[in-house]
C-alpha cells in the first residue's frame, strides 16, 4: 500500500483532517512529533481518527527497507493508502529564503520515507513555484495548483480557488488594505505576527509598534473573515478581536466562501501520479 507523505504549513492542518474524513481508502495516518503537532493531534482526537506518532521523521523506515506488510498496514485493495503528516512551523514565512531552504531539506529526507509528497504551500514569496520540476526526478511532488494549473499564491488563495479568484477578491477592497483571515489564521494571529518579537527578543511593545508602522505604511485598515466551510477550529473571535483592537481594525464577515475543491484536486493528483509510478515499476 503506498504511503503518502503530507508536508504542510501549519495553517493547513483542517484542510488534512478533510481529506482524511473524506477518503475511506486512509488507512492509517501518523504523524510526526517535532512540536508543531499538537494542536493537529487534539483535531484528529475531537474527529475520532485513529493514528500513530513518530517521535522523528527517521524514526519512520525508508522505502528500501520498508515491507509489505508495514507499508500496507492492512490495506486491502490496490485504492488503499497510509499518510504521514509533517506539520511545518509558521514562522518560516518570515524569511522566503530560509522557508524555501527548510522546505526542500525536508523534502529530501521525506522522498527517502514515502511514495509521493502533497507539499500544502503555494508560492508563499514566490520561492516554491519549481518545487515540483526540481523533484521530479527524485519523488512525486504535488504543490496546491488551481483549475489554470498555476501554483496558488498562498494558503488563502487556495481556499477562495486559486489566482484569479483571490486577485478578484483583492480588488473588491479597493485599494483598502485587508487582511484575509481563515479560522486557522484567527488562531494563530498571536503566533503568526509575533515571531519576529520571540526570535530578536523584542519586548511586547516593541513588536506591536513595529507591526503598526507595518500595518500602516501598507495601509491596513480592516480584516475579513473567510469561511472555509470547515468547522474544526473553534471559538476564535477572542483572539481575533484582540488582535483587531490592538491596531484598530475593522472586522467584518466577507460574501465569499472558500472551498476545499483545489485541495482535493491536488490531492487526487498526486495519487494519480503515485499509480502511474508503481506501474511504470512494474513493467
Amino acid at each position: 500500500m503506498p504511503v503518502i507523505g503530507i508536508l504542510n504549513c501549519k495553517m493547513l492542518q483542517d484542510e488534512i483532517i478533510y481529506l482524511i474524513q473524506n477518503d475511506s481508502n486512509i488507512k492509517g495516518v501518523t504523524v510526526v512529533e517535532n512540536g508543531e503537532h499538537e494542536e493537529f493531534v487534539q483535531k484528529l482526537n475531537e474527529n475520532g481518527i485513529s493514528y500513530t506518532t513518530v517521535p522523528m521523521i527517521d524514526s519512520f523506515p525508508d522505502l528500501k527497507d520498508r515491507g509489505d506488510e508495514t507499508a500496507a498496514g492492512g490495506g486491502q485493495n490496490d485504492a488503499d493508502v497510509s499518510l504521514i503528516v509533517w506539520n511545518l512551523k509558521l514562522g518560516l514565512h518570515e524569511q522566503p529564503k530560509i522557508l524555501k531552504e527548510e522546505v526542500y531539506k525536508d523534502l529530501e529526507f521525506f522522498a527517502k520515507k514515502v511514495d509521493g509528497i502533497y507539499l500544502l504551500y503555494g508560492l508563499c514569496g514566490n520561492v516554491l513555484g519549481h518545487v515540483e520540476e526540481d523533484f521530479k526526478d527524485i519523488c512525486p511532488v504535488i504543490i496546491l495548483r488551481d483549475s489554470d494549473g498555476e501554483v496558488v499564491d498562498d494558503c488563502i488563495g487556495a481556499t477562495v480557488g486559486g489566482r484569479r479568484k483571490y486577485l478578484s477578491l483583492l480588488r473588491s477592497f479597493n485599494s483598502i488594505g485587508t487582511f484575509i483571515f481563515t479560522p486557522m489564521y484567527e488562531a494563530t494571529v498571536d503566533e503568526f505576527f509575533n515571531y519576529s518579537k520571540n526570535r530578536g527578543g523584542l519586548t511586547e511593545e516593541q513588536m506591536i509598534e513595529m507591526n503598526k508602522f507595518m500595518f500602516e505604511a501598507s495601509n491596513y485598515q480592516q480584516i475579513g473573515r473567510l469561511d472555509t466551510g470547515l468547522h474544526y477550529t473553534k471559538d476564535t473571535l477572542p483572539m481575533l478581536q484582540k488582535f483587531a483592537d490592538t491596531y484598530n481594525f475593522k472586522i467584518f464577515d466577507l460574501e465569499e466562501h472558500g472551498s476545499q475543491e483545489i485541495f482535493d484536486d491536488c490531492y487526487q493528483k498526486l495519487k494519480e501520479k503515485i499509480n502511474l509510478k508503481e506501474m511504470a515499476a512494474t513493467v
